[in-house]
């Protein structure tokens, strides 16, 4: 399949993303996820929790798409947590694919990599 090269008009608006985890942070009506690699069903798995990390609905599959795809059918979220779902899910993922270990909200240690 031929990639189309983006052509940027001059006028182009340009951006500086910023954001401070702190200030600019604020809890989804929802809920919020845990998330985790199954290991026993070696799934991802999304835990919807409202409070005392007590899991209401779970979902478990074997991709990022597949597990935040199905969330986004059945629970309603802020724009900035279904963002946050789908890279945690997305590096879930990729931890999973590379044995490396996998917790929610750190960096993957991929200097464990250099050293195999």
């Amino acid at each position: 399949m031929k990639k189309l090269a983006a052509k940027h008009h001059p006028d182009i608006q340009h951006i500086r993303a910023v954001y401070d985890p702190i200030k600019d942070w604020r809890m989804d009506p929802a809920g919020y996820f845990l998330i985790r690699i199954n290991p026993e069903t070696d799934e991802l798995e999304a835990g919807l929790c409202r409070k005392d990390n007590t899991i209401e609905k779970k979902v478990n599959g074997k991709t990022a798409e597949e597990v935040y795809n199905t969330v986004l059918k059945h629970v309603t979220l802020l724009p900035e947590h279904a963002a946050y779902l789908g890279k945690e899910l997305m590096k879930a993922q990729i931890a999973r694919e590379l044995g490396l270990p996998y917790i929610q909200d750190d960096p993957l240690e991929l200097g464990v990599l250099k050293s195999k």
